[in-house]
């Protein structure tokens, strides 16, 4: 008779408790795994358009000393201007 009991107490309190514990625990598992995919994802997808990057730093390069150029230019402008009042 207590073999039933036993039995009974096993499948209708345990095992639901056992079922209950390790979906709360399954569940951020697979959460954590869609998150690290979807970052690993994006990832990927930065990298590919980072391949440009050396070729758009020399554009800047040569364009940043043009412009250095011409602002010196400009201040000696201003300079002699200045002087010549």
């Amino acid at each position: 008779m207590l073999w039933w009991v036993g039995n009974l107490v096993l499948f209708l309190v345990v095992i639901p408790v056992v079922l209950v514990l390790i979906n709360r625990v399954v569940t951020p598992i697979l959460d954590i795994r869609r998150h690290a995919r979807n970052i690993l994802d994006n990832v990927v997808v930065l990298t590919g358009d980072l391949d440009e990057v050396p070729e758009l730093l020399a554009v800047t390069d040569e364009v940043v000393k043009q412009v250095a150029a011409g602002a010196l230019r400009y201040g000696g402008a201003v300079a002699r201007v200045a002087d010549g009042n």
